[in-house]
């Protein structure tokens, strides 16, 4: 039932499906909002509450909760032509990033942002080299965690590292809506004890892993292609010893790992590793980007082994310099394409997935009473479409906000 104090900006909207994707779909359903939050969710003939006289009938309409955007890099943008090696992607994108004035930072971040809410992104996990897109996020109806990315594999300079880091993150402003975090760039490219001291000092952690084969080589054997581009960088400590073990048990062996952990990528994992993420006292969520994958031209995340341990699987678009965009629907069109996994399961970790990935899920990744007001919706033109999970990976579907939706005539 709804409150009599509850009716101001009260919306109702009654649509062919509902996806609470916390529950069943509800086929004829109606949602019942405010300017913040869902009141009321149900199947229409049975519903027990008032309906507000506003109701808005959507007709053959598929509504669901917003995107999760679990990991992207929203200061990176295309380059001119596509990047097809990762050791080449690390470099221009770096490269690009330094050689922009602040204007250009700005002004890409801003686009990235923009580009987010129009692909209806209502949570992300940004991966940031100075912070600048938690100061930007802050007037947008967004939920977000910054990771701003450590590095550095000399261990007599993580000290230093840390104290510049830190205060990277002590300048800006904390919100409760956005916070701000240490983020692990990838195990090759951390010193031990830049990851010891991240993972005293850190709640949440994220961390890129196991994402391609040069990574295995280098902590099994001390040698190979990620040894040569630290050496590049005069960033490789002659002292380190290789631990000879993937990356993944190099991780969890030394607890390297926070109360809550977004190991990111994982498209080389033996089952001892996908074991060892399971078996853990922390949480520990993995995210997928697939498009990513397949523009590296790497070996897809094994989403069913994974999946058959009962490990919470969440999904981003990494940075537009590999994916293009940051259209999350793109991002499970590939999932479901590489893994061959059904739509709905893929839609669940682009949103409830995602969203307890980074700690948000009380308020966005479902339609519950309580979440956010701020979900999507498709307008499907079969009238015979009996499948809404397809319908809302339906491309030629354009997708809205649910508040938006007052100019349609019911």
């Amino acid at each position: 039932m709804i409150n009599d104090s509850d009716l101001q900006n009260v919306k109702a909207y009654r649509a062919r499906w509902l996806l609470p994707m916390s529950a069943p779909p509800i086929e004829n359903g109606i949602i019942i909002c405010d300017n913040e939050k869902i009141l009321a969710i149900g199947d229409y003939e049975d519903f027990q509450g008032d309906i507000p006289e506003t109701l808005l009938d959507l007709e053959d309409a598929v509504v669901f909760p917003a995107f999760v955007n679990v990991h992207t890099h929203l200061e990176q943008e295309p380059f001119p032509e596509p990047v097809q090696r990762y050791y080449t992607y690390l470099n221009q994108s770096a490269a690009d990033w330094q050689s922009r004035s602040d204007e250009q930072r700005t002004a890409i971040i801003s686009r990235n942002i923009a580009e987010s809410n129009r692909f209806g992104t209502i949570a992300i996990g940004d991966f940031s080299s100075d912070g600048l897109s938690a100061d930007l996020l802050k007037d947008e109806i967004i939920f977000a965690r910054i990771f701003h990315e450590t590095k550095g594999f000399k261990n007599y300079e993580s000290a230093g590292i840390l104290r510049t880091m830190q205060d990277q993150i002590a300048r800006i402003a904390p919100m409760k809506r956005i916070t701000n975090h240490l983020g692990m760039s990838s195990t090759w490219e951390l010193s031990p004890d830049l990851f010891k001291n991240i993972s005293i000092n850190e709640r949440h952690i994220a961390i890129h892993m196991s994402m391609t084969e040069d990574e295995i080589e280098f902590l099994t054997s001390g040698k190979g292609p990620a040894r040569q581009y630290l050496l590049s960088k005069d960033d490789f400590d002659y002292s380190w010893k290789p631990p000879r073990i993937t990356p993944v048990q190099y991780f969890f062996s030394n607890r390297y790992y926070a109360q809550h952990n977004i190991l990111i990528h994982l498209n080389r994992l033996s089952d001892m590793d996908i074991d060892l993420i399971k078996n853990t006292p922390a949480k520990v969520n993995v995210c997928i980007c697939p498009r990513s994958s397949t523009a590296l031209n790497l070996s897809p995340t094994p989403v069913k082994r994974i999946l058959d341990k009962g490990v919470n699987i969440c999904m981003g678009t990494e940075s537009k310099t590999l994916s293009g965009d940051l259209d999350m629907r793109k991002e499970i069109i590939e999932c479901v394409n590489q893994s061959s996994i059904n739509p709905e399961t893929a839609l669940k970790f682009a949103t409830l997935n995602g969203a307890y990935a980074i700690g948000f899920h009380k308020e966005v990744g479902s339609l519950e009473v309580g979440k956010t007001s701020r979900c999507l919706t498709i307008q499907v033109h079969n009238g015979g479409q009996n499948d809404p999970f397809a319908a809302v990976l339906d491309l030629a579907q354009e997708l809205r906000w649910l508040e938006d939706c007052e100019t349609i005539n019911p």
